[in-house]
C-alpha cells in the first residue's frame, strides 16, 4: 500500500473509532480515557513506524 493511501485510509479509521467512542460516551457507557489516549499513541507511532518503512523502499 503506497503511503498516501495509507494516510487516507488510517485518517478515516481513526475517526470512525473516535466517532463510535463518543456515541458510546454519550449512550452512557464509561470510556477508560487513559486507556484510550494510550492506545491512539501507539497507533499514530506505529502507522509512523510503517509509514518511514515505506518510504524507506523508495531511497
Amino acid at each position: 500500500m503506497d503511503p498516501f493511501t495509507f494516510g487516507i485510509v488510517f485518517v478515516g479509521a481513526t475517526g470512525a473509532a473516535l466517532t463510535g467512542i463518543a456515541l458510546l460516551g454519550n449512550a452512557g457507557i464509561k470510556i477508560n480515557e487513559d486507556a484510550l489516549k494510550i492506545v491512539m499513541e501507539l497507533a499514530k507511532y506505529g502507522s509512523i513506524l510503517y509509514l518511514l518503512q515505506e518510504i524507506s523502499k523508495f531511497l
